[in-house]
């Protein structure tokens, strides 16, 4: 598929300076992200942070205050339907005919699609996710329904997926089989945008991240960067059982995660050696260091886009 003068067709997907407002409201401001092939990008933000809404923008669905979208390198017009045989597309609430069996449903949506024969494919995904085609949609649960539209978007084995909380509702097991399904499919070069709540796992699977807040993105980094870039945390255990610090004087320094006789837990940014001479004046047992976890990092971020000082306040 050819690219437009001055676009970089090698690249996937292209959101650039998007906008979609509603009256007063922004519900995507300025978002501008990029996607290449065998990358797996994750869009992470809370419920009315504007994810959905940039997705609907993506696929055509809803038409952009401002900005454009370009899926291999074609500008995305809305009610087009442009490049869909080439998107894999799990929406957020994925809906299908309920009285059809699964297998009848997706053979009806594939009809639509480029025409190529998706049916080994497809019974092969099946499998994996343990699904039975020939049950009726309506009689399945929760879990299955969000399989049966797993199938759907990955089925025609597409150059772009877009996944809206592809996990939703699946057992630990499942979500496993479905971080590996994403895995492969960036393996064999397709470009992924996944949004998700699921802080862990998408630090499994996704190379960058762009954090969104109120329409806005915070920042756009890899994982290792926004961990990097959170808290650090230090356990200390004294050899005195009963003893309690006062820590009230050293506050600006770090912060009290948690506190019982004989052992504090601090977090902290910057260098460790203020914190490590203060806590060197009572004999140590031993030190901990644990890993910053991405859902606090991620956090870090909203605390200072709402104006907090790092490690304070509320996100």
């Amino acid at each position: 598929m050819n690219g437009e003068s001055g676009f970089d067709w090698k690249t996937m997907l292209e959101v650039s300076s998007l906008c979609k407002s509603y009256g007063s409201l922004n519900a995507v401001d300025g978002v501008s992200f990029s996607i290449e092939p065998g990358e797996v990008f994750g869009y992470l933000g809370p419920n009315g942070s504007g994810k959905t809404t940039t997705i609907r923008c993506i696929m055509g669905l809803l038409r952009p205050s401002a900005g454009q979208v370009r899926v291999f390198g074609q500008m995305v017009r809305t009610g087009r339907g442009t490049g869909h045989s080439e998107i894999g597309y799990l929406p957020g609430e994925f809906r299908i005919w309920p009285g059809l069996r699964a297998r009848y449903s997706l053979a009806a949506l594939a009809s639509l699609g480029s025409g190529n024969s998706v049916d080994a494919h497809r019974r092969a995904l099946a499998e994996r996710l343990e699904l039975n085609l020939d049950r009726r949609v309506e009689t399945l649960s929760k879990g299955n329904r969000q399989k049966v539209g797993l199938l759907y978007a990955f089925e025609h084995r597409p150059r772009l997926l877009i996944l809206d909380e592809p996990t939703s509702g699946l057992d630990p097991l499942m979500r496993q089989v479905v971080l590996d399904l994403i895995r492969e499919a960036a393996a064999d070069g397709a470009a992924v945008l996944l949004s998700s709540h699921d802080l862990a796992e998408v630090s499994v699977v996704c190379g960058r991240v762009g954090i969104l807040r109120e329409g806005k993105l915070v920042e756009i980094a890899p994982i290792s960067q926004i961990v990097q870039q959170g808290r650090r945390r230090l356990m200390v255990w004294f050899r005195e059982p009963m003893l309690l610090p006062e820590i009230r004087e050293h506050s600006a320094d770090f912060e009290l995660v948690e506190q019982k006789p004989g052992m504090i837990h601090l977090a902290y940014q910057g260098q460790c050696d203020p914190i490590l001479k203060w806590v060197s004046q009572w004999p140590i047992d031993r030190i901990a260091t644990p890993d910053t976890s991405l859902e606090e990092a991620f956090l870090q971020y909203y605390r200072k886009s709402n104006g907090y000082p790092s490690g304070k306040g509320q996100p």
